[in-house]
């Protein structure tokens, strides 16, 4: 009864801004193109090169015929692009990888994804990619998670919303977002000044120039892609782990938590719910990869960094995940699976959800402990939950944990591995978070590869946009004509 009522996308709309945002894309390759002049990487400068000339022309053209076409998209039309756009973007960015021997294109698609979606699984070797590609990676980290910021803002910040109730109750009425765009620029500034920040402290902590810039972007972005096939491990300094562990602790917290830090003092930060959360997650799981480890005054760094990387879905490492026992990797996929905090640069359930359902636990026990008469209110930071937006946390959850089970199940049967290790690759790529037990390699199975990018795409967009881009409903005209309700 209700199909009839449903607008079918709008195709023209979605190909014409699908055109623009390419042509955004080749304005986001000059760095790259910079960087393999610099390097004097000639071939790479010229394929770059290129790629910008094609994508230029494509963003101009769409965006020509989308000012004559003169039609805004309503709400579902911005989720669908959202969607593609990650999709296209992988599949164009990976031509950047085309001159790598020894790999195929599509190692380069899942690279881009990879890099886009900030999880840090890679098809590659690092020390053997030209410096360009190495630059470029954890570029498209530094991105991703500035662009996912933007779209949760976009997303979060509606009013009603239990999330814009919680987020409002925290900053107060003088609300940041008096406008997406204005929430965006501020949002950019603190993303920016965080990256400047970080980057200095990996100087001070010993890192080089070069070393210092990739991992930056990829720590901020909790990304994980490194200079180094053995990451942050190669390094073999506590001071360089502790401060990546600072840095991905920052990336993995709200960010618009950052700007009532700058309008109300420091205090502020520790009153955050989801701050909070992540460090008693942090201090709880680190005692159990140290106790996992050996009980030994050298492995509390190592314990510590485990955890923080797992929480932050950064994905970076100092011991080998492969070598980990099955007590650790089951803590570590529990930690992928939660995530951090809402509105940060992180994958997962995220913390605010994994709160509203512990919380409910609670509230079910009391509810069915009191009188029938009884009413109790499930509330999380002194804001009330509806059942409408306790309804949807669950449906989310429920999605994720299905997505993530039926795909654990298929990597076993295509790449042949246990189910400890095949959940935790499943986990990691869903996660968007990079740790890997040796199962993300070139020689992986295709099927293997193409299934991890859906993970990664799935897991970066909270299931919503991709539901409804592949949802029938969405394609098949409805009998019924409607206005279009512009947003």
């Amino acid at each position: 009864m209700l199909r009839k009522y449903i607008k079918p996308i709008d195709f023209k709309l979605v190909f014409f801004y699908l055109a623009e945002l390419v042509g955004i894309l080749g304005f986001i390759l000059i760095i790259p193109f910079a960087v393999s002049l610099f390097f004097r990487e000639f071939s790479m400068a010229f394929l770059l090169g290129f790629m910008m000339l094609v994508f230029y022309v494509i963003g101009f053209t769409g965006r020509k015929f989308q000012l004559v076409y003169k039609r805004k998209p309503i709400l579902r039309d911005a989720l669908i692009v959202t969607a593609l756009v990650y999709l296209v973007y992988s599949f164009l960015g990976g031509l950047a990888f085309i001159l790598v021997p020894g790999h195929g294109y599509m190692d380069g698609v899942f690279e881009v994804m990879s890099g886009l979606t900030t999880t840090g699984l890679t098809m590659y070797n690092p020390e053997s990619l030209p410096r360009t590609l190495v630059f470029f990676r954890s570029y498209t980290q530094w991105l991703g998670g500035l662009g996912i910021i933007i779209i949760s803002l976009a997303l979060l910040f509606r009013p009603g919303g239990a999330p814009f109730k919680l987020y409002t109750s925290e900053f107060g009425e003088e609300n940041i977002i008096g406008s997406v765009v204005k929430t965006s620029r501020t949002v950019i500034k603190i993303y920016a000044i965080l990256t400047a920040c970080g980057f200095i402290g990996f100087l001070a902590a010993g890192m080089g120039l070069y070393d210092g810039l990739i991992h930056i972007m990829s720590a901020i972005s909790t990304g994980g892609f490194s200079v180094y096939s053995d990451s942050i491990g190669y390094y073999s300094n506590p001071v360089i782990s502790m401060t990546v562990c600072l840095v991905m602790f920052l990336g993995a917290v709200s960010f618009p938590l950052y700007y009532k830090v700058i309008k109300g003092g420091l205090g502020n930060f520790f009153k955050d719910v989801q701050v909070r959360a992540l460090f008693v997650i942090i201090i709880l799981s680190s005692i159990l990869f140290f106790l996992s480890f050996g009980f030994y005054y050298k492995n509390i760094v190592p314990a510590i960094f485990q955890s923080v990387t797992s929480i932050t879905q950064t994905g970076f490492n100092t011991v080998g995940t492969a070598a980990l026992c099955d007590k650790s990797k089951y803590v570590t996929i529990l930690l992928m699976i939660v995530g951090g905090s809402t509105c940060s640069t992180t994958g997962g359930i995220k913390i605010l959800r994994f709160i509203i359902l512990l919380s409910s636990l609670r509230w079910l026990v009391w509810k069915n402990s009191l009188p029938e008469e009884s009413k109790i209110c499930l509330k999380v930071a002194g804001v009330e939950i509806s059942s409408n937006t306790l309804s949807v946390v669950m449906g989310l959850v429920t999605a994720y944990m299905l997505i993530l089970f039926f795909s654990t199940i298929a990597l076993m049967y295509i790449e042949d591995f246990s189910f400890v290790d095949s959940f935790f690759e499943v986990a990691s790529a869903q996660g968007t978070v990079g740790l890997s037990v040796g199962i993300t390699r070139p020689s992986m199975h295709f099927l293997g590869k193409i299934l991890f990018i859906f993970n990664m795409w799935v897991g970066r967009l909270e299931i919503i946009p991709v539901l409804i881009l592949l949802s029938p409903m969405t394609w098949l005209k409805s009998a019924k004509k409607q206005e279009r309700p512009e947003i």
